[in-house]
């Protein structure tokens, strides 16, 4: 996992991460200004044709602005239906930020794994082509911590999600970190 997962972290997660017991690692809870691009979800709307969410996709794109000129835009979707490429009406949702980078080998991915394969993606589905964790799922207070391990590896943790992320930073039952302070000094705090 070290050699591969080499995500490309900005000052402002430098200036804001501070080195907590259990590894040790560098963590700090995500702040705007953190993410390193914006991913937009589309799914088919519900159609006379379309009963379910049946075709998904997501977009990856380096900056907010983008993120939503492109949904702005209203790019036609296209999906494979009984062997034929057909236009899909589609909904879009509001840009989210994440942590991503382009990684098209399974093995050395190491943040979400549920792509969108064969007739149920959207042909422009990009999961594919990236690593990505999600930063922050609905525009409220973000509760992702973003760490970074002595070897330089990243992932990705978030209470609200701790299943999908399959992180153990904070341990396996217990909602507290401690904080490292002086050499070898460490301070309870919460989550």
């Amino acid at each position: 996992m070290g050699t591969q997962n080499y995500f490309v972290l900005n000052d402002l997660f430098k200036r804001n991460a501070k080195v907590y017991q259990t590894k040790p690692v560098l963590a700090t809870k995500y702040k705007p200004g953190m993410e390193t691009g914006w991913l937009v979800y589309i799914c088919n709307q519900i159609t006379k044709e379309f009963r379910a969410s049946q075709h998904e996709a997501m977009v990856f794109f380096d900056t907010e602005q983008e993120a939503w000129n492109y949904i702005h835009a209203n790019n036609p979707q296209y999906a494979e239906v009984d062997g034929v490429l057909v236009e899909v009406p589609v909904v879009y949702d509001a840009p989210v930020p994440v942590l991503h980078r382009k990684e098209t080998n399974p093995d050395n991915k190491v943040g979400l794994q549920f792509c969108f394969e064969g007739k149920f993606a959207l042909k422009s589905n990009e999961t594919e082509q990236y690593d990505f964790f999600i930063l922050d799922y609905h525009h409220t207070t973000p509760d992702a911590w973003i760490i970074q391990d002595s070897d330089g590896s990243i992932r990705v943790w978030d209470k609200d999600y701790p299943e999908c992320c399959n992180e153990l930073f904070f341990g396996n039952t217990d909602n507290y970190i401690c904080e490292k302070v002086a050499d070898d000094t460490y301070i309870e705090v919460a989550v």
